[in-house]
């Protein structure tokens, strides 16, 4: 889904979703519900109010990220929706402590903006004579400077409480998992905390509908349930990826060329990303992008020695799919050279691993298009039905 980059904070991304402006539909149409009345000052509040609840969301989700990099994870972004943030992730944290401690760094983010905001609030019910919980409650939607106050107080306390749920695709739904993980397996574990989550996502729908009577709450449902569904797939595809080899799906290229050879005979069989072999190992790799540059600047006489790259990825046959495109991106190679026990096989690309993911993650519209809705459903079934 579409998302528009509006910064950039310690090299990631902070980007906006378009289901963002939701927001925004929810102040104007459900606001009143809450007790706000229609006026002018009141929406300005309420949008002031919404504005600096998403800031702490942007905290939260920056708390994620930054703890996923004390654990060696890359945070490509971070994305703002209607139902709260994402923090894009390099891959999935696989082991259940370091999975728990990037899920409990967002929710202490807000726990720590409600702790600094707590001493004013308390000062304003001292100063206004406030007798009760309910005083603050009320005041909280009151388009005052010390309503906003304390409505960002109880914001980030719904933050922490909304987001501690043991459902996916909050953060207690990702403590869930990482607790099932350790008894019954990652998948199995992620595939309960689905079921949480998307029944979460019904109920929250139902209230909406039947005692809130929101327009727009029940198409935060939808995102919960369409997120957790998504994140359930990913866990599957990567489980299935763990278990192919990638020398299953390495292409055989005739054993590569020898850094002696001229560079105009890596053409052979058209340009492409050829690895450089001598006596059967790697010793480097010939980027297409390279030779075509080289060749073009009229460079026939010099070898694909002069041209070829030492700084590669080399892959063992017996290596999973999953492992060996993680070390692809991290290293950003468009290409791997095959090994067994050294000797040079085949290479595995980026193309490759297109295919490979595109079997197992077809387009739904696609199939259901050209194939049809039972080929959808066979396809669809194919890997994680058995």
């Amino acid at each position: 889904m579409r998302s528009l980059s509006v910064g950039r904070f310690h090299d990631i991304d902070i980007r906006l979703h378009w289901s963002f402006a939701l927001v925004f539909a929810w102040v104007f149409i459900d606001w009143r519900d809450f007790g706000v009345s229609d006026g002018l000052g009141q929406s300005a509040v309420a949008l002031v109010l919404v504005a600096l609840v998403f800031g702490c969301v942007l905290l939260h989700e920056m708390g994620h990220a930054f703890m996923a990099r004390e654990y060696g994870i890359r945070v490509h972004d971070v994305t703002l929706s209607v139902i709260g943030g994402v923090a894009r992730m390099e891959h999935l944290p696989t082991r259940p402590k370091a999975e728990v401690a990037i899920a409990l760094a967002g929710p202490a983010t807000n726990v720590a903006v409600a702790a600094l905001l707590s001493p004013v609030v308390l000062l304003i019910g001292v100063t206004r004579g406030f007798a009760t919980p309910g005083d603050y409650v009320l005041e909280a939607f009151a388009p005052s400077f010390s309503g906003l106050l304390i409505g960002l107080f109880y914001a980030n306390l719904l933050l922490v409480l909304f987001n501690l749920l043991p459902a996916f695709p909050m953060d207690g739904g990702r403590m869930l998992r990482a607790g099932l993980s350790s008894i019954v397996g990652r998948e199995a574990g992620t595939r309960i905390a689905v079921w949480v989550g998307q029944g979460l996502a019904v109920l929250l729908a139902a209230a909406a509908i039947f005692w809130l009577h929101s327009l727009t709450l029940p198409l935060i449902a939808v995102f919960i349930a369409v997120l957790a569904q998504a994140e359930g797939r990913a866990v599957r595809i990567e489980s299935v990826m763990r278990r192919m080899r990638v020398g299953q799906f390495a292409l055989w290229d005739m054993g590569g060329v020898s850094p002696e050879q001229p560079l105009a005979y890596a053409l052979r069989g058209g340009p492409r990303d050829v690895a450089v072999t001598r006596n059967g190992r790697v010793v480097g790799m010939l980027w297409r992008n390279a030779l075509l540059s080289e060749l073009g600047r009229g460079g026939r006489e010099l070898t694909v020695a002069d041209a070829m790259s030492t700084a590669l990825v080399v892959a063992d046959v017996d290596e999973s799919v999953y492992d060996v495109h993680q070390r692809m991106t991290t290293h950003k190679a468009w290409a791997a050279p095959v090994t067994e026990d050294g000797v040079y096989r085949g290479i595995f690309t980026a193309d490759r691993f297109l295919h490979v993911y595109r079997q197992l993650a077809p387009n739904p519209l696609e199939i259901a298009l050209t194939e049809g809705p039972l080929a959808l459903m066979q396809r669809w079934a194919g890997p994680f039905g058995r």
